[in-house]
């Protein structure tokens, strides 16, 4: 017999803000759904769980009747679980405002010129995103920057003079042959080069642009920079 306990202008701010409050809209009801379907499953266990007793108790040998104690055992243990699951749904309501207020308080940010953290550019239109360089520093006077396509191939290589202030470069979206690349996700490695040719390991370099749209995911706050889409935690610098 089982037992019981088997169980940026307006009208481009008003459509950001409307895509944002679509993404963060759908973070929110995925999380959602995760608690009410633990709900629904726990509430299911429950009749399970009462049936298995109610029948238990119906059959049990009268002369070795069930232990009190293990019948409080076990329905304080779905209390328990009932307990954590309605916990977790709070948690998941605050989780979701906090989104919002975070999509909210980076609204500003539309049309503003920023630098972030990246490890590739994204090519639109034979278009990029600049590479902010470091200031010289020691015997470090140039920087190679390296563009490598989604093979890992390098498809431009070119070393930049550092100065006393930080240098910007522009990628034509060619190859070292001077041909046209496709649009898409490149590669982006910076290293330093010495006064003797010599490479130094990776510089410090950030890649910018405007922010032109903002998203929600379960990752957070995503700033799009064009084509480029990076999280919020990778920003460095408002201009």
């Amino acid at each position: 017999m089982p037992t019981a306990t088997t169980a940026a202008a307006a009208s481009t701010t008003r459509n950001t803000a409307t895509t944002a409050s679509t993404s963060t809209a759908s973070a929110n009801a995925a999380t959602s759904s995760a608690a009410a379907s633990a709900a629904r499953s726990l509430g299911g266990d429950m009749q399970t769980f009462l049936k298995l007793l109610t029948t238990q108790l119906r059959h049990q040998d009268p002369t070795q009747p069930m232990d009190p104690n293990q019948l409080t055992q076990q329905l304080a243990q779905f209390a328990g679980v009932e307990q954590q699951i309605a916990t977790n749904q709070h948690m998941e309501a605050l989780l979701g405002l906090q989104r919002t207020s975070a999509l909210v308080a980076a609204t500003p940010m539309m049309g503003r010129e920023v630098e972030v953290a990246s490890d590739h550019l994204q090519l639109s239109n034979g278009t990029a995103q600049e590479v902010r360089l470091p200031l010289a520093t020691g015997n470090v006077t140039r920087a190679r920057v390296a563009l490598t396509d989604g093979t890992g191939a390098v498809v431009r290589d070119a070393v930049v003079q550092l100065g006393a202030a930080a240098t910007t470069w522009s990628w034509d979206g060619k190859n070292a042959q001077g041909r046209a690349l496709a649009d898409g996700r490149y590669g982006l490695t910076v290293t330093g080069v010495d006064t003797t040719g010599g490479t130094t390991g990776t510089l410090p370099a950030v890649v910018a642009g405007t922010v032109t749209g903002m998203s929600q995911d379960q990752d957070g706050v995503q700033l799009a920079l064009g084509a480029l889409t990076t999280g919020f935690d990778t920003l460095r610098r408002v201009r």
